[in-house]
């Protein structure tokens, strides 16, 4: 289901089949994702328009956040530079299609001190 172009692409992380972009609809607040567009099962619909090699170094992303968030040594800033790098890539690949944020999980023990949305 696309939407307008003032529709977002919410690149997020989330348990289950490792689900990593919504699509929110203009008329939701910022706080909202919107529905799940895309997970390391599935990963975009065709009619985005994202590549094979992206799709799959998402869900090696969201793979990792799944297997190793609670981890004691779990590099968050790192993981994090990774999304940020991701979405910058999902932008230049969609273009001005959609806008695009990352959204900083809230299992970051950082949470509260980093910017909890980055707009791309």
């Amino acid at each position: 289901m696309i939407m307008t172009k003032k529709s977002k692409i919410c690149i997020m992380t989330d348990f289950g089949m490792g689900p990593y972009a919504w699509l929110r609809g203009p008329e939701l607040t910022r706080s909202r994702v919107g529905q799940c567009i895309a997970d390391a099962v599935t990963g975009f619909p065709k009619e985005y328009g994202v590549s094979e090699n992206l799709q799959r170094d998402f869900a090696e992303w969201v793979i990792d956040f799944e297997k190793n968030y609670d981890h004691v040594n779990f590099d968050w800033e790192e993981w994090n530079h990774v999304g940020i790098e991701l979405a910058r890539k999902l932008k230049k690949e969609i273009g001005d299609q959609f806008l695009v944020e990352y959204h900083y999980p809230h299992e970051d023990p950082r949470y509260d001190a980093a910017p909890p949305i980055i707009e791309i």
